[in-house]
């Protein structure tokens, strides 16, 4: 609404009526936000305001908003209101499903989410509230940050602090933290949206860089749309900056909705129970001829995990990038678990650097929250060839293994397939002094130190070089090989903890998670827990 120039405001003296009607009337310039223009241009634009946003996530009438009459006002010489800009960010506390969270976002309609003369941020009301009174913290990021305006305001250009960090850090150690990249974000917002356990972006609308194609043209002649700078295609395929991608805005607010579900509201607590109504018995007959005979041949590692977790029901995180690795969150027996596969459909489920970084990223979110592990393995190793060497697999992979040694969450393992060489280490890594590193195995399990093709054209090089027909005498030594590869020889050796049905393996599965809640609970009071690093 705008300012009414003959208003007069309130001031000592005039009743308390009068100063309520002053704060009513402030509350309706603050929901005008920037104006009837620019709320149409936000929908136009396919976009909702940041308002409307945490109208529709969170569960109605529960939003209660904190720093609501920050802003700048304009005074005449008489001390009336006659301009108003409210702050850019709109948070508070809210609940989502009944559960209780810190919310907050950026007002695009203002200046691009950053009024120059208002300087309103999360620090002073959501992330506090997060920290100390150990709920999520849910951000809706739309803003491009600093402004050059208030540089020419304040009449000069400040050194950056970096004192505006450590809060979020401290968050991150803490409490679930998710983000959802509403337009195009850029500056320290963008950073803060990557602060997070959790972002989702949305499909077509969503940007997310340092700095925009303007800058990005003027500072390296570079000429590009905002979206092929920083769209989903970019930053969900192939860089695996943002975990996920939105078919549109409610589907965002769905996902951080799913993603929370999972995970306690603190790292100091355990994922409550969840009645799913599926049994813990029940036998999946669809894993049992999941695995092809034909070894060579691929299968929906996706369908094998869906079968064994309640409802078939499995958030996945990350499916577009580094796709060999398979990483989400699932119940079994309505406990939350962090559930690890290999794809044999993606680089044959080998482990390359993405893969090794997406599954140390993993692990240590389920460490951080007293997530149970459940890992399917099909994995023939580490990716080979000169690309790979390129991206440092090797030592990046040597960081999984690293994060596996290192977390204290109990896991269990059905080793569905192959599993060769230090690549299939991360995964079955004990993690703790004198632990039990529960792996079962599948009558379909192959496993070594190497793949016996390769194995094979390495040791015995010179004696197949020297054969009268190479190729006979290198299929010869394979097939005698292939002879110790058996699944029950090693189970016969103790490398299993058993050889069992496919179809026992949810009964098993949930039978672990249950056993392991007590350890989890014990775990969860650990001090000084480290933030999940992006």
């Amino acid at each position: 609404m705008p300012i009414d120039p003959d208003r007069e405001t309130w001031k000592p003296g005039m009743t308390w009526e009068d100063a309520l009607d002053e704060i009513a009337y402030l509350k309706e310039l603050v929901a005008e936000m920037g104006g009837p223009e620019r709320i149409e241009r936000q929908h136009q634009g396919g976009r909702y305001t940041v308002r409307e946003r945490i109208a529709k996530m969170a569960d109605p009438g529960s939003f209660v908003e904190m720093g609501g009459l920050m802003g700048g006002p304009e005074y005449d010489d008489e001390g009336n209101i006659i301009g108003f800009t409210p702050g850019g960010y709109v948070m508070g506390l809210a609940e989502l499903d009944g559960r209780p969270v810190a919310i907050g976002g950026d007002d695009f309609t203002l200046s691009g989410g950053s009024p120059h003369n208002v300087h309103k941020i999360p620090h002073q009301f959501a992330q506090p509230l997060a920290i100390q009174y150990g709920i999520p913290y849910v951000q809706l990021r739309e803003g491009v940050g600093h402004s050059s305006k208030s540089d020419e305001e304040s009449g000069q250009m400040a050194l950056p602090s970096g004192d505006m960090w450590w809060q979020s850090v401290e968050m991150m150690t803490k409490v679930p933290v998710a983000s959802g990249i509403m337009g195009s974000v850029a500056g320290w917002p963008a950073a803060a949206a990557l602060m997070s356990h959790f972002a989702v972006m949305v499909k077509g609308q969503s940007q997310i860089f340092p700095s925009g194609p303007p800058v990005v043209q003027r500072a390296i002649g570079e000429t590009l749309s905002k979206e092929e700078l920083g769209g989903y295609r970019m930053h969900v395929y192939e860089s695996g900056q943002v975990d996920n991608v939105a078919e549109d805005e409610e589907d965002a607010f769905n996902q951080i909705k799913q993603f929370l579900s999972y995970l306690p509201n603190t790292v100091s607590a355990v994922a409550p129970r969840v009645d799913t109504g599926d049994p813990p018995d029940r036998r999946p007959e669809e894993l049992l001829n999941i695995i092809p005979t034909n070894r060579r041949t691929g299968y929906d590692a996706r369908a094998l995990i869906r079968h064994v977790v309640d409802n078939g029901e499995f958030f996945e995180m990350r499916q577009h990038y580094a796709g060999a690795i398979i990483t989400g969150f699932a119940r079994l027996d309505g406990y939350s678990v962090g559930v690890v596969g290999s794809d044999p459909m993606r680089l044959a489920g080998a482990m390359d650097g993405d893969g090794a970084d997406k599954y140390a990223h993993f692990i240590d979110l389920c460490d951080a929250f007293n997530l149970p592990m459940v890992i399917f393995l099909d994995m023939p190793g580490f990716m080979l060839g000169s690309v790979a060497e390129r991206k440092a697999t090797m030592r990046r992979g040597v960081r999984a293994l690293i994060a596996s040694a290192e977390a204290s969450v109990p896991k269990v393992e059905f080793n569905v397939r192959k599993s060769y060489g230090v690549a299939a280490d991360a995964p079955n890594s004990i993690g703790l002094p004198h632990g039990l590193n529960l792996r079962f195995g599948w009558p379909a399990g192959e496993w070594g130190g190497i793949p016996i093709e390769g194995g094979v054209a390495a040791a015995y090089r010179r004696e197949i070089e020297a054969a009268p027909d190479p190729e006979a005498h290198r299929e010869m030594i394979e097939e005698r090989l292939l002879r110790l590869r058996s699944p029950f020889k090693a189970a016969m050796g103790g490398d299993v903890v058993d050889l069992i049905d496919p179809r026992e393996t949810r009964r098993l599965a949930c039978t672990f998670v249950k056993l392991a809640q007590p350890a989890l609970e014990e775990l969860a009071r650990r001090p000084n827990k480290r933030a999940v690093r992006p």
